[in-house]
């Protein structure tokens, strides 16, 4: 693997500063840095066409344009950039910059999942089990769903552990739902420590522990997901956080 230079480097470092804290985007000192990651995507280097992609996806320092964002994320794939393969099939995907095709998401979340990416990994088990562009085979959903869940992505941790809650698919399995909400609840995923408060809640796949159903239930509130305020309403328990450390959030929801 070619190893990064130290120009490179300096060129993304002062790229991300001058978007970062440049109050004009039309500086000198952005257009500067920007001239020096065009004349390094023009060499073909990934990262650089990457960086140019985010660029125009964002609108960080330029004009936002999706149709640029994904011409340069198609030629950093081409040259081996997994972010970008991963870019290019969310944009797919959702039909952002290009007409919505499922079998060319596919085809990029394959080419990224295969290079170790867990989100493509996720979205490809998504496809499988909705049947986007593919025929509906949750075998292949697990199949996904799992590897995503074995490379230490949490979103993946509590979709898996879903699958397991609800039966759907598998086998249903509250011990190894349990399991997985855990992975993911120690990792912050709100929902997550939800689901894994309303187990020890009800002593689905664990030992009715009323006293960790409300230390889930707290934190999955404090980390934003609205529903535990109703449990812990419910049942009297004490609310860790005030309203105003979460802005937008409806205590009466």
């Amino acid at each position: 693997m070619e190893k990064i230079s130290f120009l490179k480097v300096f060129v993304f470092s002062i790229l991300t500063l001058t978007i970062l804290f440049a109050s004009d985007n039309k500086s000198e000192f952005i257009q500067r840095a920007y001239n020096s990651v065009i004349k390094l995507a023009e060499k073909g280097d990934p990262n650089a066409l990457f960086s140019l992609g985010e660029m125009y996806f964002l609108g960080m320092g330029v004009t936002k344009d999706y149709n640029k964002a994904v011409d340069y994320f198609e030629k950093a794939s081409k040259n081996g950039h997994i972010k970008a393969m991963f870019n290019l099939g969310y944009m797919y995907h959702n039909g952002i910059g290009v007409k919505k095709d499922y079998k060319k998401a596919l085809k990029w979340f394959k080419e990224a999942a295969k290079n170790g990416d867990p989100k493509s990994m996720l979205y490809l088990g998504t496809m499988y089990y909705k049947g986007e562009g593919v025929s509906t085979d949750y075998g292949k959903a697990l199949y996904w769903f799992t590897k995503a869940s074995d490379s230490g992505y949490p979103q993946a941790h509590f979709i898996l552990g879903k699958m397991f809650y609800s039966g759907k698919g598998v086998k249903q399995d509250f011990s190894i739902a349990a399991e997985l909400f855990e992975k993911a609840a120690l990792h912050g995923h709100a929902e997550a420590q939800y689901y894994l408060g309303k187990m020890y809640l009800t002593g689905e796949g664990v030992k009715k522990e009323l006293e960790l159903a409300k230390y889930w239930m707290q934190y999955s509130y404090m980390n934003g997901y609205r529903p535990a305020k109703k449990v812990l309403d419910t049942y009297g328990w004490k609310v860790i956080i005030r309203k105003e450390t979460l802005p937008g959030l409806d205590e009466n929801e």
